[in-house]
């Protein structure tokens, strides 16, 4: 039934865009539509260690992105685009209910597929982009599956309320979308007022928000209040530099009805280019919700990240270094340090560019935190990667 769903949705959009591509003197089309298609295909193999490294379990992905963007006017664009993903391995084999976690639950529209999962391999295909566009002198308008981006810091971002994403996930480089329509007025200037709503499978989790943009003194502000989740949310964030160093910072507040409930997110954070190359980045987040006191998690690597939750722990500091050794050689290194409950994680990778469209990549993750006052080595996992662009 949901195939089918989907079936029809994408006939309906090659269909509207033949009836679209016949109105031309209503569109005042100037020349053909245009049709842009684009994509990668990823081999990832991922080795997941125990805290000592005396067991490991395996896991495979194949994923295969598909990109279409419609442009029939210089008004209107559209898009589709689809996460194709074969997984296998112990990975899979030893996870309960995998395939709820690679879907978003909360989705208004369900356009997951699960092709089929016999538990040692499951193969789904995923629409993450689906929307519309009009776009007029001053506004434009979407409707549809979207990345609504409000944040401006590098690693956290409090205001970014709609898509939370999870920084561990480095596979997902295009991030999380919404079932949303969004509304942005453009000033003169470099200010603007966009509204956006986030709906949902479940009624209370819909967002809704109106942000304020605009550049004063060569700083980017941006000012923005709404309701997450039944909650009142107000924030506020800013990006510019104090002399050669950059400085960004956002505060999120959400309210509620008990007032040691309410909730503040802040996070600060700058970065400096070094004149060989080194780039570093300072970086701070406060969770006031957050705990305070060793964790005692069986997996540290799998956060159930919220825009409320960013971390699970109530102060974090974080420091990245990344440097571009040879044309076609880089890496970083990132470390992440929570004071209090003594969590330490552990992040470098490097990048080969095998071809001008063809990159092997390696990716490393540990975690260190204090388990029965010893601090110990909880979770390592592995990542090699081998990317083709189209």
């Amino acid at each position: 039934m949901r195939f089918k769903f989907l079936l029809t949705l994408y006939l309906i959009v090659v269909g509207s865009s033949g009836f679209l591509f016949g109105q031309e003197e209503e569109w005042e089309l100037e020349k053909a539509p245009k049709w842009e298609i684009g994509g990668y295909l990823k081999y990832l193999n991922n080795k997941t260690f125990t805290g000592n490294f005396d067991e490991s379990i395996n896991g495979n992905l194949i994923h295969h992105r598909l990109n279409f963007k419609w442009n029939p006017s210089e008004r209107i664009s559209g898009a589709a685009e689809f996460r194709n993903r074969i997984f296998w391995g112990e990975e899979i084999r030893n996870t309960p209910n995998y395939s709820s976690l690679i879907t978003n639950s909360e989705a208004r529209l369900n356009t997951s597929i699960i092709w089929f999962n016999s538990g040692n391999v499951l193969m789904q295909t995923y629409i993450d982009r689906l929307w519309l566009e009009y776009r007029a002198d001053k506004w434009d308008f979407r409707l549809g599956k979207q990345r609504i981006n409000w944040g401006m810091s590098t690693l956290w971002n409090p205001n970014d309320i709609f898509n939370t994403y999870n920084f561990l996930d480095f596979d997902y480089e295009e991030r999380p979308g919404s079932d949303a329509i969004k509304f942005q007025y453009n000033f003169t200037g470099m200010s603007n007022i966009q509204f956006a709503l986030a709906t949902s499978s479940e009624k209370e989790n819909i967002v809704a928000a109106l942000k304020y943009f605009t550049n004063k003194w060569n700083y980017d502000f941006q000012f923005s209040t709404g309701v997450f989740r039944e909650k009142l949310t107000l924030g506020t964030g800013w990006s510019g530099n104090i002399k050669d160093f950059g400085f960004k910072g956002e505060i999120q507040f959400f309210t509620a009805h008990k007032a040691d409930n309410s909730q503040i997110n802040l996070t600060l954070e700058s970065d400096y280019l070094f004149a060989k190359g080194w780039y570093i980045n300072l970086g701070f987040l406060m969770n006031s919700l957050g705990t305070a006191n060793p964790l005692n998690l069986l997996d540290l690597s799998d956060f159930e990240l919220t825009p409320q939750n960013l971390m699970p722990t109530k102060w974090n500091v974080a420091i990245i270094t990344s440097k571009q050794f040879t044309p076609l050689f880089s890496g970083s290194f990132s470390t992440i340090y929570s004071p209090g409950t003594n969590l330490l994680l552990v992040l470098p990778n490097f990048q080969y560019n095998l071809a001008s469209n063809l990159d092997l990549d390696f990716f490393w993750q540990s975690f260190y935190a204090e388990q029965n006052e010893v601090f110990k080595g909880a979770v390592h996992r592995a990542y090699f990667r081998v990317k083709w662009s189209y």
